[in-house]
């Protein structure tokens, strides 16, 4: 089992939940309710870190997840986990 952690930010547009990875922007997806915003969010993440370390490149250092809700008071910020063998 390979957990690893990242904080994300939901911010409610247009109808939908936008999510952003401060660390990984390449991360980025969306989802028409919290509950698949956040189950996109955890495959989008697995995908991006699984990707980097196919390709031999470290994830980078996940940021504090207060100082992400310090920062961005606008959106909501939850910390995203995966098992990375699971994907």
């Amino acid at each position: 089992m390979e957990l690893v952690s990242y904080p994300a930010l939901f911010t409610a547009k247009d109808g939908e939940i936008l999510v952003d990875f401060p660390d990984l922007p390449e991360a980025f997806t969306q989802g028409k309710t919290m509950d698949e915003a956040m189950d996109f969010a955890k495959l989008g993440l697995a995908i991006t870190i699984n990707d980097k370390l196919g390709h031999f490149e470290k994830a980078p250092q996940a940021s504090d997840l207060a100082e992400v809700e310090r920062d961005h008071p606008e959106s909501i910020a939850k910390l995203v986990t995966v098992d990375l063998d699971q994907y």
